[in-house]
């Protein structure tokens, strides 16, 4: 082997140990921020394969972070940034089936606004969809998304798909936005603790997350 070949080869390993080592430095950073709250306005990380035709996902909308956080088998598979509701356009709290869906879609309220990628959650309007993602609420009670997001995302999920709000992570909060112990799992948490903490704040003779995916929604249970 020549001298010219030795150095392609070297600088090949160079290029491709390089390479590795840059992606493990990426997974090493997205693992101590699994929240994701060293992320910009409009950055958002995903964890791990997430192509379409893996299973359901479920979405987890944290009010106080704002952020959203998706999930697979109850494994976080990514994490965003987002933009929600502002003072007197709240966006609402609950457990949401995704009603629908339309790539291509302009507001009916709003002076006919942009909603790529739009996957409704009430039948008001409220809904997941691409749009200018700012340091804290910014929309009339949808969810905005960063816009290359919102389109993986709706490659990945099918109408009846769950989308919980819950003002923040905790597991109070989550049963008081719906979250029990059928549920818990799909977001990665304890289905014994978030059944009984369900049973003591939500009203008896919640739906079933079969009920929910045929459209209907949980009533929010009212804070202490």
């Amino acid at each position: 082997m020549n001298g010219v070949a030795v150095g392609r080869v070297r600088a090949s390993w160079f290029v491709f140990a390089f390479a590795a080592l840059s992606f493990a430095g990426d997974a090493m950073a997205a693992a101590s921020d699994a929240d994701g709250l060293e992320l910009q306005p409009g950055q958002f990380t995903w964890f791990a394969d997430a192509q379409p035709g893996g299973g359901p996902v479920t979405v987890l909308v944290n009010l106080r972070d704002q952020r959203a956080y998706l999930y697979r088998d109850g494994q976080r598979i990514a994490v965003t940034t987002v933009s929600t509701g502002v003072p007197g356009h709240d966006t609402p709290i609950g457990v949401f089936p995704i009603m629908g869906k339309e790539k291509v879609h302009h507001s009916n309220r709003y002076d006919n606004a942009p909603m790529p990628f739009m996957q409704r959650l009430t039948s008001w309007g409220h809904a997941l969809h691409a749009g200018t993602v700012r340091a804290g609420p910014a929309s009339h009670g949808c969810v905005r998304l960063p816009a290359q997001f919102a389109s993986q995302l709706y490659s990945l999920t099918q109408p009846g798909d769950l989308v919980v709000i819950s003002q923040d992570d905790s597991e109070q909060a989550l049963a008081r936005a719906g979250v029990d112990g059928s549920i818990a799992p799909m977001l990665g948490a304890s289905a014994p603790e978030l059944q009984r903490i369900a049973d003591a704040v939500l009203p008896r003779g919640q739906p079933s997350p079969a009920e929910l995916a045929g459209g209907m929604t949980r009533p929010v249970a009212a804070s202490p």
